[in-house]
């Protein structure tokens, strides 16, 4: 990690716990040639996991050799919970929380380091700016949409702030890990000009405000096309928008990646006030305003799976 500059933020003996977490879910023991998928919540001192409330059942395992805990943590459902310290415990929760969205969101709740093998092999732990992977070959650190909206906000003081956070969790959590590729588009104050509207579909009464309408959005952006528009209060406007250029904009923008970044460019370029995110199929995420990109986060993993 050090000779890949990753750095994860930790008191020592935390931070050695989360080494040896990293290190068992990088190279498990292999049983029958298969290696096992695991999940583990390293919890600092102040913290606990009760802090969860009813989501989840701690069982003690204090007795039990860590090398045989370690088989009860699969990573989507159970998670073995180690502590300075302190004995172990194994928590069960009472819904699957493999996804990247489950494991962002605890993380924040209680303040823990959460280690996961997933079911595609790649070993990643989440931290309180980010996640950090093993590609591989190569230890990165992705930050997550706390982080880009801490960096971006400032930059975009018109934006609302709950706004911008919930599309932020939305691409970089949901839509980014899964390889869906869509842009979102807070158009400002322009209205609809710019845009294509011909074929669009109107959305529900859904909001990236609230995060319990993100499963519903996630499902029909797998489905469909074009942009996605976002009132100024969050609410989702339309699906399957056409984005428009003029001949100035088409001159001015040419942007190195594909048509879905070119249009977000060339539309943000035409109106200056609207706001693009735009989630590559390959898992960036890029951040489009006056038709310049404002940022560009990591790609994420596959999810859980």
């Amino acid at each position: 990690m050090v000779d890949d500059g990753v750095v994860v933020e930790a008191e020592e003996g935390v931070l050695q716990i989360v080494l040896d977490e990293l290190e068992y879910a990088r190279r498990p023991p292999l049983f029958e040639r298969r290696a096992p998928i695991y999940g583990s919540i390293v919890v600092p001192g102040d913290r606990s996991l009760i802090e969860s409330g009813e989501l989840v059942d701690l069982i003690a395992i204090d007795a039990m050799p860590l090398d045989v805990a370690r088989r009860f943590a699969d990573g989507r459902s159970t998670y073995l919970v180690r502590q300075v310290d302190q004995p172990l415990q194994l928590a069960c929760f009472r819904r699957s929380v493999q996804y990247e969205a489950d494991l962002v969101e605890i993380q924040a709740d209680i303040g823990a380091i959460i280690v996961q093998r997933t079911a595609m092999g790649v070993t990643r732990a989440f931290t309180e700016t980010g996640a950090v992977e093993w590609s591989g070959y190569r230890w990165t650190n992705r930050p997550n949409a706390r982080s880009q909206h801490e960096a971006l906000q400032p930059l975009l003081p018109g934006v609302d702030k709950p706004v911008l956070a919930g599309v932020l969790e939305l691409a970089v959590h949901w839509l980014s890990p899964s390889r869906v590729g869509a842009t979102l588009v807070l158009p400002g104050d322009h209205g609809e000009s710019g845009m294509d509207l011909e074929h669009s579909v109107v959305a529900p009464a859904l909001t990236v405000t609230t995060r319990y309408h993100y499963p519903a959005l996630f499902a029909a952006l797998m489905q469909t096309d074009l942009a996605t528009i976002v009132a100024a209060d969050g609410a989702v406007l339309r699906l399957a928008v056409g984005l428009r250029a003029t001949p100035e904009a088409g001159s001015a923008i040419d942007h190195e990646r594909g048509m879905r970044h070119r249009s977000a460019a060339r539309y943000t370029y035409d109106q200056p006030g609207a706001l693009a995110v735009v989630v590559s199929e390959d898992g960036p995420v890029t951040v489009f305003l006056h038709g310049r990109p404002l940022s560009k986060c990591v790609a994420g993993t596959q999810n859980g799976g």
